[in-house]
């Protein structure tokens, strides 16, 4: 599948993101590669091969309780701590 300039715009605008013309080129040409990428993928025989769950074949740690971590070494180490516990940390949203 080809992914033309309107298409990459078009998706960047559903991403909120903004490129220049090379960029959206770019962009075209990346996501190009990657579904041509998906379709090799499609091909390959996978037949014979048997699925297994995730959980079954990823091990697990016991959840054990463990004592809280030192609230003033936390403090201690954060760049900026408040009495009442929080992390204050700069505003990074718009009003």
């Amino acid at each position: 599948m080809k992914i033309d300039r309107d298409e990459a715009k078009r998706i960047a605008d559903l991403a909120h993101l903004e490129f220049d013309d090379p960029a959206l080129e770019r962009m075209a040409g990346e996501m190009t590669k990657i579904l041509s990428y998906i379709d090799q993928l499609r091909e390959v025989d996978v037949g014979g091969f048997e699925w297994t769950a995730a959980a079954e074949s990823t091990p697990l740690r016991d959840d054990v309780p463990r004592p809280p971590v030192d609230r003033a070494a936390v403090a201690a180490n954060a760049p900026a701590f408040s009495d009442d516990g929080h992390f204050i940390v700069p505003k990074v949203i718009g009003d």
